[in-house]
C-alpha cells in the first residue's frame, strides 16, 4: 500500500475520533437524562437564540464584505450574507468545517474571477475568524486564571502559532518562497507549469496586515454574540454563573473544537470540553452536554439550513438586506 493511500485511510477515520467521542458520552451521562434535559429549554429560549444571531450575521457580512473590498472584489452585502448562512451548514457537517470554503465556488461563480484569488479570500475570513476566537478565549482565561490555568499555556502557544502563521503568510515575499521552495517540488509535473501564475493570482489584491486588523476586533464580537446565544439557553436552568465567566467558558470550548478537528462539526470535542469547564461551577454533566449541542443548533445548524433553502430556492437572488441600513 503506497503512503499516499495510507495517508487517505488515517485522514478519513480521523472525524470517527470526535464521533466515538460524542456517543461515549452520550452513554455516560444516559440518553433518558439528555432527552429530558432537552425538554427543559422552552421553545421561545430558542427563538430568542436565533434573534441574537442575527447582529452577527450582519456583523460577519459586513467584515466579510470589508475584506472583499480591500481585494477589489464586487460582492454586494446581501449576497455574502446569505452566502454565510449557507456556508455554515457545510461547516457544520465537516471536519474542522472544512465545508465552509464550499463559497470559494460561488464567489468565483459570482464575480468571475480568478479561483486563487477567491481561495484567498475565503481563507483569510475564515483563518481570522478562527484567530478572533482564540484571542478572545486567551484573554478570557488570563483574566480568570484561576479558574482556566491548566489551559492558558495552551491556548497562547495556539495563539502564537496561528498568529505567526497569518502573518507570515500574508505578506507575498514569504508566501510565495514557501510555496516555490516546499510545495511546488512535490507537485506533479503537469501542476508546476502554472505554478507561478497561480501563486500570483493567489496574492493580487492581498490585503497588508495593517488593513486587516480591524477584522479581528470584528471577530472578538462576533464570538461573544455566539456564546450570548449559548448564555441565553442557559437561562432556562437558572446557573449561577456571571455572564462574562460564561461566555469564556463557552468560548473556549468552540476554540478546542476547533483547533482539534478530529470529529464532524466539533462534536464530541465541543460537548466533553464545555462539560469539564462548567464542572466547575457545580453544573451537571446533563445539562453542560445539552447547552453545547443546543448551541451548535443555533450558532450553526438551523442559520445553516436557512441559508441552505435560500440557496436551492432562490438560486442567485438577492435577499433583502442591503449594506446601507446597517451602517447608516
Amino acid at each position: 500500500m503506497s503512503w499516499n493511500n495510507i495517508t487517505r485511510k488515517i485522514s478519513s477515520l480521523i472525524p470517527i475520533v470526535g464521533i466515538i467521542l460524542f456517543i461515549y458520552i452520550i452513554i455516560s451521562i444516559g440518553i433518558d437524562k439528555i432527552l429530558y434535559t432537552f425538554s427543559l429549554i422552552p421553545i421561545w429560549y430558542y427563538i430568542v437564540a436565533l434573534i441574537v444571531f442575527i447582529p452577527k450575521l450582519l456583523l460577519a457580512a459586513y467584515k466579510w464584505r470589508y475584506i472583499s473590498r480591500k481585494q477589489k472584489m464586487n460582492l454586494e452585502f446581501s449576497y455574502l450574507a446569505k452566502l454565510f448562512l449557507m456556508s455554515l451548514f457545510y461547516a457544520a457537517i465537516t471536519p474542522g468545517a472544512i465545508g465552509i470554503h464550499i463559497r470559494i465556488y460561488y464567489i468565483k461563480k459570482r464575480i468571475k474571477t480568478s479561483l486563487e484569488k477567491c481561495i484567498a479570500n475565503s481563507f483569510i475570513d475564515a483563518v481570522s475568524g478562527v484567530i478572533g476566537g482564540i484571542i478572545l478565549a486567551t484573554i478570557g482565561a488570563l483574566i480568570y486564571l484561576n479558574l482556566y490555568a491548566s489551559l492558558f499555556s495552551i491556548l497562547a502557544v495556539t495563539l502564537v502559532f496561528y498568529v505567526s502563521a497569518f502573518i507570515f503568510f500574508i505578506e507575498k515575499k514569504r508566501g510565495s518562497k514557501f510555496f516555490q521552495f516546499i510545495i511546488k517540488p512535490f507537485l506533479p509535473v503537469r501542476y508546476q507549469e502554472n505554478f507561478n501564475q497561480s501563486i500570483e493570482a493567489l496574492y493580487e489584491d492581498i490585503p497588508s496586515l495593517y488593513e486587516l486588523i480591524p477584522i479581528f476586533l470584528f471577530e472578538i464580537v462576533i464570538w461573544s454574540i455566539a456564546a450570548t446565544q449559548v448564555y441565553v439557553l442557559s437561562q432556562a436552568f437558572s446557573l449561577d454563573i456571571p455572564y462574562p465567566e460564561f461566555i469564556i467558558a463557552s468560548v473556549i470550548s468552540v476554540v478546542i473544537a476547533t483547533a482539534i478537528p478530529i470529529s464532524i462539526g466539533g462534536l464530541g470535542v465541543r460537548e466533553g470540553t464545555f462539560v469539564l469547564l462548567l464542572s466547575q461551577y457545580g453544573v451537571s454533566s446533563e445539562i453542560a452536554f445539552v447547552l453545547s449541542l443546543s448551541g451548535f443548533l443555533v450558532k450553526n445548524f438551523i442559520p445553516g439550513v436557512i441559508g441552505l433553502i435560500l440557496f436551492l430556492i432562490g438560486g442567485e437572488k438577492k435577499i433583502l438586506i442591503r449594506e446601507e441600513d446597517i451602517i447608516s
